[in-house]
């Protein structure tokens, strides 16, 4: 298998470590190219219990949430170019995309910095340490009304931004490891 990165990943601002359930996921080296991009966990899986408690604990405290599933992604081919860069330490963040389109195109392709618009062409990939900046404007909302999101492990290799509500980064330094679709 693949070495773990240094480090447990966790929160970039208050430098809490993730439970044991949400890590197990990050060893991504028995996935083959040809897999599948994603399994759904079961709400009573460790792992979704897990990543949904992670997710509610960034919301604000009055927004009540109800977390419908949670799919871990697979990628062998992206998870192999994000694992080149995370030599010096990962955290947990969130991103959303507004289309289909562009969910499908992250989950296949991951974070493409040629299709950034935000902040100057190839900008970087933007990702929020906070589920409630993402889900204020910035996630996608499906025809049956669920929000999905992503959760993602991002390395501290090329750091273009990095503030009090976001980071943006570098291609290849973002991996959408989870995605949650969940209404409010």
């Amino acid at each position: 298998p693949a070495p773990r990165p240094r480090g447990a990943p966790g929160c970039g601002r208050c430098g809490s470590k993730l439970p044991d359930a949400m890590l197990r996921a990050a060893d991504h080296s028995a996935f083959s190219a040809e897999a599948e991009f994603g399994t759904r966990l079961h709400e009573r899986d460790p792992e979704h219990q897990a990543v949904a408690e992670y997710f509610a604990s960034t919301l604000l405290a009055c927004t009540p949430v109800r977390v419908r599933s949670v799919t871990r992604l697979h990628n062998a081919e992206v998870y192999r170019r994000y694992s080149r860069t995370v030599a010096s330490g990962e955290t947990l963040m969130f991103h959303g995309c507004k289309t289909a389109r562009n969910e499908e195109g992250i989950i296949r392709r991951g974070f493409d910095v040629s299709c950034c618009k935000s902040g100057g062409a190839r900008y970087g990939t933007w990702l929020a340490y906070s589920a409630t900046y993402s889900n204020a404007g910035y996630v996608r909302v499906d025809t049956s009304g669920l929000r999905h999101i992503f959760v993602c492990v991002v390395s501290y290799h090329q750091v273009v931004r990095d503030d009090a509500t976001m980071r943006v980064v570098g291609q290849d330094c973002a991996y959408p490891i989870w995605l949650l679709k969940y209404d409010l």
